[in-house]
């Protein structure tokens, strides 16, 4: 019959000419995708409060009870300690007041203390950054965030960089940093002659600090190591994955006579190479991804007009294959063995070979004509963007694997007619290195 390709429909066993499941996926496509992408954000956000990693904690008795610790971020680790025994275990949450101390296995350690903030006497968790000769502690709440050192004689020192207002000629009211710390630093060290000029150098934060702590303990100290209770964590990591995956794709020209072809939507499949960089020393959840994959598609729409008694059907068939870049940032929600993920970024698909055919079949009252034409609208590539709901989850052997389901949009205009490609697609792949 007219406007049908024998060939075309054994190659693909859904039926995407039929009127009726053309409509339910092209009615179903994108709105409702974005809803369950809304959703589905939602229960990732919901269900990733917590994020249970090895550790133990310290009773007043000096007993040591192992098992998982709620990792939180500074914040609110200072403010409790949520732990459980085990996976199956219900959370209890202590106080600072409740136990001694607390540290997640090789990395934070937190000890109960109490300190003065602004004048108010308060017991918190005091993370723990360097045991040496002096020691250095590190605090952070909502509205604060304080280092303090105890010097080898056990006073307790809290380093301050208070700002002040001062009247300058010509300039009016000018606020500057006191610096004090760097004092406090000179008089709590002024036995190490060799350090002095290091903290001229000094910043108020984590690294300048504890390299400033332990260099001054190496310099006077010899029958004792410094620790530093800290994860030594890589600067730059990076990750490669092959990647696989199919989807369907919605193709739409915006004018001219290619715009009255409604084409099926389109099952189609791809395969390419996943690169994911992070900076574990900086943010451990988010990352970057640049990937490429080759696509290949077989797009077939048809329309048909009746002129007079003449009736007129028309075909086109797209086999393409494109090259699609992309690049990503992705946020890692830290759950668990089993880690949502949610990406966003930006891509461009290159079509590298295009085997357009348009079939047209007039139908006088007396006689068939058929006609051939490899002609198409196709721009030469679309350039859009893309958003991302997957996980990342252990297989064997310290690998890991992931799966997503991505939502693209892309489109270019091209000697005025438009051409607009939309997908959804699953994708999934696995890490070539193993996790530490």
């Amino acid at each position: 019959m007219p406007g049908q390709n024998p060939d075309r429909k054994m190659q693909n066993p859904i039926n995407f000419s039929n009127p009726a499941v053309a409509y339910q996926l092209k009615k179903f496509s994108f709105k409702h995708v974005i809803i369950v992408i809304f959703l589905f954000s939602v229960s990732i956000h919901l269900s990733g409060q917590t994020n249970f990693r090895p550790g133990y904690y310290i009773t007043w008795e000096n007993d040591t009870i192992f098992g998982l610790i709620d990792y939180r971020g500074e914040v609110k680790n200072s403010g409790f300690c949520l732990f459980k025994k085990d996976e199956t275990s219900e959370p209890k949450r202590f106080e600072p007041s409740e136990i001694k101390a607390y540290r997640f296995t090789d990395s934070k350690y937190y000890i109960s203390r109490t300190i003065n903030l602004k004048g108010e006497e308060k017991q918190v968790f005091l993370e723990f950054l360097v045991d040496g000769i002096t020691k250095l502690f590190f605090y952070h709440d909502v509205n604060n965030y304080s280092y303090f050192v105890e010097d080898k004689n056990g006073k307790w020192i809290e380093l301050t960089n208070e700002l002040k207002t001062e009247h300058r000629d010509g300039k009016g009211q000018v606020q500057k940093n006191t610096n004090r710390y760097i004092g406090q630093l000179k008089a709590t060290f002024a036995d190490c002659n060799e350090i002095q000029p290091l903290i001229d150098r000094a910043q108020l934060g984590h690294k300048s600090l504890i390299n400033l702590t332990k260099s001054y303990h190496d310099y006077v100290c010899n029958d004792k190591e410094c620790i530093v209770y800290e994860k030594k964590l890589p600067s730059l990591k990076v990750r490669i994955a092959p990647v696989v995956r199919s989807g369907v794709s919605f193709l739409k020209f915006r004018e001219g006579i290619h715009s009255r072809y409604a084409y099926d939507p389109e099952i189609y499949s791809s395969v390419g190479v996943l690169f994911n960089a992070s900076f574990p020393g900086m943010n451990e959840k988010i990352s970057f991804d640049a990937e490429l994959d080759m696509n290949k598609y077989g797009f077939h729409g048809s329309y048909d007009e009746q002129n007079g008694s003449i009736t007129e059907f028309y075909d086109s068939w797209l086999d393409i294959i494109s090259l699609q870049p992309s690049l990503a940032v992705k946020y890692t929600f830290p759950t668990g063995k089993i880690k949502p993920t949610i990406s966003t970024g930006v891509f461009t698909e290159l079509f590298v070979s295009t085997n357009p055919k348009i079939v047209t079949v007039k139908m006088h009252p007396d006689t068939v004509y058929t006609f051939e034409s490899h002609d198409t609208a196709l721009a030469p590539y679309v350039s859009g963007g893309f958003v991302q709901l997957g996980c990342n989850f252990p297989i064997l052997n310290n690998h890991t694997a992931f799966a997503n389901l991505r939502l693209c949009h892309s489109a270019k205009r091209d000697h005025g007619i438009r051409t607009q490609i939309q997908s959804v697609n699953v994708n999934v792949g696995m890490y070539l290195s193993k996790e530490k």
